[in-house]
């Protein structure tokens, strides 16, 4: 896959924004965290740059939300055109995002696309997940270290609240739950295929390829959650590999090859 495409720019922009979402957080929870054993502002003073911090993160999170709807409807855009020959997004060629340019226009190659995909965003989620899982561990220890030392109080709350409904501690459950889920429509692609070689009615494999797609598509679409950039660019060239291999292994593929 290549990480150029029609909706990079959003999705870039997205994840920009999702992460001064996250600098937000850090400022409050160390806010919070400071004024426990310092007490240099006024429970006035607090209340007021934590609102502030607050409700910019809010309006932050509304424009992240525009820019990953509008990545998410030309990319899906893109996989359509790609799978069925179209060309509604004009002066993009998307064989260069997708690895199947063989494979006849058609279902089987919107099967490939959402294969290919789902093995993509399972295993870069993998990875990411587990950065979140390291950030959101040392918040929850920070904050039992910190009610140890001095006990529960108005900051203490603060810094509850944050870690129970922060972005960090939401973003991880979803990433997860998205990592699962993805992993588990990969192996229904898996399933497809294979049954395939038992039984090629394709017009029982349509309504299949169909649900896969749509499954996907919404899992995406619910979470928000943009793919790292980094992550991608270091994982690429060995799931590139790992999805030519796997699309060499199934008849399905290889019977749906352009002449």
């Amino acid at each position: 896959m290549e990480n150029e495409n029609p909706q990079n720019k959003h999705f870039v922009t997205s994840a920009m924004l999702t992460i001064s979402i996250d600098m937000f957080d850090i400022i409050l929870f160390g806010i919070a965290s400071l004024q426990t054993y310092t007490a240099f502002l006024s429970s006035k003073n607090f209340l007021i740059i934590a609102s502030i911090l607050l409700i910019v993160g809010k309006i932050i999170a509304h424009f992240q939300v525009i820019e990953f709807d509008e990545g998410h409807r030309k990319r899906e855009t893109v996989l359509l055109d790609n799978s069925f020959g179209e060309h509604r997004i004009p002066n993009y060629n998307s064989d260069i995002y997708f690895n199947n340019k063989s494979i006849q226009n058609g279902y089987i190659k919107l099967l490939a696309n959402i294969h290919e995909n789902t093995l993509y965003t399972s295993a870069i989620i993998d990875k990411m997940t587990k950065k979140y899982d390291i950030i959101s561990v040392s918040l929850l220890l920070l904050f039992l270290l910190q009610v140890f030392c001095s006990g529960m109080n108005d900051f203490s709350s603060a810094l509850f609240n944050f870690i129970i409904s922060g972005n960090f501690i939401s973003r991880t459950y979803k990433l997860k739950s998205v990592g699962n889920d993805t992993s588990k429509l990969f192996q229904e692609a898996n399933k497809i295929c294979s049954d395939y070689e038992i039984n090629n009615d394709l017009q029982l494999l349509s309504r299949k390829i169909l649900d896969i797609f749509v499954t996907y598509e919404n899992i995406i679409f619910a979470s928000k959650i943009t793919l790292s950039g980094k992550v991608f660019s270091s994982l690429n060239c060995k799931l590139n590999d790992d999805w030519q291999k796997i699309k060499q292994s199934y008849k399905i593929y290889n019977h749906f090859m352009e002449e």
